[in-house]
């Protein structure tokens, strides 16, 4: 169950922009895709409430259905500020390990504190893959107090710190 549910494909960032801005008391949000250019570019006015989102915006669990591109992460953690968790049951034609680093890149740049969950659906997890993931998150030293938990085919990485 989610505050805020929006089904339609590839959903204009311009209004989500304005829904978040009109209904501030939303926890949680699932979107199933996001457009960030399409039908056009954000006009000064969604520009400008988007720059001063993170005084109204209290969403903390975000669940995107279908990611279509890596940005489509930065826009939502600038969007959701106090993001907690964030869900992903598809990424479209992106490596796993490439999105877990520009994640982990993006929080650290933006010294954000609250993120701490990720979850992803991955149909072809198995053992030897979460070895990897933990290899590659160990010896490139991108987190150190975390777990990675497999439950079916979803992937979770949760820390405490970053």
């Amino acid at each position: 169950m989610y505050d805020l549910e929006i089904s339609k494909e590839k959903f204009f960032i311009g209004a989500l922009i304005k829904i978040v801005n009109l209904l501030p008391e939303v926890n949680t949000l699932k979107i199933h895709s996001l457009s960030l250019y399409e039908p056009r570019m954000l006009n000064s006015k969604e520009l400008f409430i988007f720059s001063s989102i993170e005084d109204t915006s209290k969403i903390t669990n975000v669940y995107l259905e279908k990611m279509n591109g890596i940005e489509e992460f930065s826009f939502l953690l600038e969007l959701c500020p106090y993001m907690k968790s964030f869900k992903v049951d598809y990424i479209k034609h992106i490596d796993f390990k490439f999105v877990l680093r520009y994640i982990f890149k993006t929080i650290k740049e933006d010294c954000n504190d609250y993120l701490c969950l990720l979850c992803f659906r991955i149909p072809t997890v198995d053992d030897e893959m979460i070895r990897k993931l933990k290899r590659m998150i160990n010896f490139e030293k991108i987190l150190f107090n975390y777990t990675i938990r497999q439950i079916s085919d979803y992937i979770y990485i949760e820390w405490k710190e970053f």
